[in-house]
């Protein structure tokens, strides 16, 4: 049995496709063709095939004019993780978008040939991670834009070592991938809520590839990792009291700005004042309304938010802009949330209104007479200022307020400890009472402060309380215990 001859055309690429780079060859009287995204992925496949076809006895499929060892066993991470994302690109958030590009980055660097081969022509880490994260994991960018070459580079060498899908086809290969996911990138071990999204993402992911056959069961529904210890819950070491966030929201007006910045101290102050009185996160403030606000000049009045408004990044947004307008965070879009303000909020809201007409949408708060949306980066390296200055060195050391977000904490662990209501807590935060139970659990009354009165009572008491514990073997051996009231002396 001879070789096989295998004639090419030149690589074409041919405008307006989503994969514009075809390689058209032909084997006996028939011809084939596959596109690609990059020129090198075709160059790649050219090689291989004409390779192949010096191997002798090897097998054609004349249905796709490849070699029948190439069937599905051979189908790339890098290609499956492609469809994985045009799978969940539509009718998701652009925050959801970014997640699951960011953790398909991870297991994709986890899934590469680790020869030393791979290794001498590996490109660093960082132009991998850029190379995935803000090209072949942004749906349909490759098609619309050409990449600059050291990206172009990485993704054509990520597509020539990624390894097969097949290889999570067993317990050994999907068990070394969950080890190399519980890293961080500076090697630090991954927190609990990392490894559950990570691990979510590569569920959903090998359940595709059993969908097309790639593989034949997923595995990771019996396998079975250890146990870490949730770290949901908030620690009272971030939360400020609420001295320490008056000072932090104080200092943010006096600090220094450019002439073209002077408005950001006095909004910002205010913006920081209704994430700590009325517990909204950054995204609700930014994408309240005038006509959301109830003011009135005496008592309490009321926010009733309909949307959020996140900086999540322009290349994940339908509109191609930073923030992505959308509902209240895990509700329908009609859904709104009313939470009341005391009067002191009020107050500010006013005071704020009358310096600060609202933007033409109706916006409280915008950067500038643009009235753009304010960048999350901007509002956080406020913060970092005021913290700063507001903040004692050995606070400043801490991890006390570290972000702005640590308000909303604040305000969540205030009302609990006024004893609110823990479902009218929950429906102020926009939280399930689970969720709340779970991430505010040192806030919750256990019944401490009861106990505690209890034993100091004991403690300060001149005499043995009546049930004080006796020995049960005072008549064979020392006492090991206090004795009971009116119980005989030992001799």
């Amino acid at each position: 049995m001879s070789t096989i001859r295998i004639q090419f055309w030149t690589i074409r690429k041919r405008a307006g496709r989503k994969k514009p780079y075809e390689l058209r060859w032909r084997l006996g009287e028939r011809s084939y063709s596959r596109s690609f995204l990059l020129k090198a992925e075709a160059q790649n496949h050219q090689a291989k095939l004409t390779n192949a076809a010096q191997l002798v006895g090897q097998l054609w499929d004349v249905k796709t004019g490849e070699p029948v060892s190439w069937g599905r066993e051979q189908v790339t991470w890098f290609d499956h993780a492609l469809l994985v994302v045009k799978e969940h690109w539509a009718g998701t958030s652009a925050s959801a978008r970014r997640n699951t590009a960011r953790d398909l980055t991870e297991i994709m660097l986890a899934m590469i040939d680790d020869t030393a081969k791979a290794r001498r022509t590996r490109p660093d880490d960082a132009i991998l991670r850029r190379a995935l994260m803000n090209w072949a994991y942004r749906y349909g960018r490759l098609e619309a834009e050409t990449p600059p070459p050291e990206i172009a580079s990485a993704l054509a060498w990520l597509a020539e070592h990624s390894r097969p899908v097949a290889d999570l086809g067993t317990d050994e290969h999907i068990r070394t991938v969950l080890a190399k996911l519980a890293t961080l990138q500076d090697g630090r071990k991954a927190s609990a809520s990392t490894m559950r999204t990570r691990r979510a993402i590569l569920f959903q992911s090998v359940d595709l590839a059993v969908q097309r056959k790639l593989i034949t069961v997923n595995l990771l529904v019996t396998i079975k990792t250890k146990r870490r210890h949730a770290d949901d819950a908030v620690s009272p070491l971030l939360v400020p009291t609420l001295v320490q966030a008056r000072r932090i929201i104080e200092a943010v007006r006096e600090l220094p700005f450019y002439a073209h910045t002077a408005h950001r101290g006095p909004m910002l102050a205010t913006f920081f004042y209704v994430m700590a009185l009325a517990g909204l996160r950054p995204s609700e403030v930014l994408a309240l309304t005038v006509g959301n606000c109830q003011l009135p000049l005496k008592g309490w009045g009321r926010l009733t938010l309909t949307g959020a408004a996140p900086d999540v990044g322009a290349l994940w947004t339908d509109d191609g802009e930073r923030h992505d307008k959308k509902g209240l965070k895990q509700r329908a879009k009609t859904a709104v949330r009313i939470v009341p303000i005391p009067p002191e909020l009020v107050a500010i809201l006013r005071r704020h209104l009358m310096a600060y007409p609202p933007a033409p949408d109706g916006r409280l708060f915008y950067d500038g007479p643009s009235h753009t949306y304010y960048r999350a980066r901007v509002y956080q390296d406020v913060w970092r200022r005021a913290r700063k200055a507001a903040l004692s060195d050995a606070e400043h050391a801490s991890q006390l307020a570290r972000r702005p977000y640590d308000l909303r904490h604040f305000n969540a662990s205030t009302l609990i400890l006024a004893g609110v209501d823990t479902a009218q807590v929950a429906r102020r935060l926009g939280h399930s009472i689970q969720v709340l139970l779970t991430v505010y659990a040192h806030w919750i009354d256990t019944g401490e402060d009861a106990a505690n009165a209890k034993i100091e009572a004991v403690l300060n008491s001149q005499t043995l309380p009546i049930k004080a514990l006796t020995s049960e073997n005072a008549d064979r051996g020392p006492y090991a215990g206090q004795m009971a009231q009116n119980a005989p002396i030992p001799a």
